[in-house]
């Protein structure tokens, strides 16, 4: 396996997405994780299946490095591919660690967990990216797509908030759009 360098600064990057999923979502989950890898930065996830084992494969394969945040308190728990567990004990709860730990994230597929932990980066703390046609049209993806169309927001609010979802119709230019929005917003001085 080979070993990718961090990139200065590294990102911690949420892949967020379904435990069960079709053979295209897991290779796009894939995707998404050997390309945020290959550009140096952390793949966070929940460590289990479909999506989430699909990104953190693709990572390891590329030779990144993968933190699964476990809803469990067993370390056999979930899918081999990550580097680092973190045992939560939470359950669903962790959710919330999830989407607080990433500078942005990537929507593959996902249902109510996806959009919960999206939603988490998504208000002002860094760049949600989600790739069109990766879920049923009552997914999170499609789902925040079709809201940011029809309102201007990806999540109901009472005013609206100056954050948008990034559209993308791939792996690469949804990792490549996330990365250029987190430098834009993080790195500004």
């Amino acid at each position: 396996m080979p070993i990718i360098q961090l990139s200065e600064p590294t990102y911690q990057i949420g892949v967020f997405g379904s435990g069960s999923v079709s053979p295209e979502q897991y290779q796009m989950a894939y995707d998404v994780g050997a390309a945020i890898a290959k550009s140096g930065h952390v793949v966070i996830s929940g460590g289990l299946t479909g999506a989430m084992e699909a990104s953190s494969k693709g990572a390891a394969e590329a030779g990144g490095l993968v933190i699964g945040v476990m809803p469990g308190t067993d370390f056999e728990e979930g899918n081999p591919f990550s580097s680092v567990k973190i045992l939560t004990g939470m359950r669903y709860a962790r959710n919330a660690i999830n989407g607080l730990s990433c500078h942005g994230a990537i929507v593959v597929s996902g249902s109510c967990g996806a959009y919960e932990e999206a939603r988490r980066v998504w208000e002002g703390r860094g760049p949600v990216a989600v790739i069109k046609g990766s879920s049923s049209p009552t997914g999170a993806a499609e789902t925040m797509i079709r809201l940011q169309e029809e309102t201007g927001m990806a999540y109901p609010e009472d005013k609206l908030k100056p954050y948008k979802i990034i559209v993308a119709n791939s792996a690469e230019e949804a990792v490549a759009s996330v990365i250029k929005q987190i430098e834009q917003r993080y790195l500004k001085k």
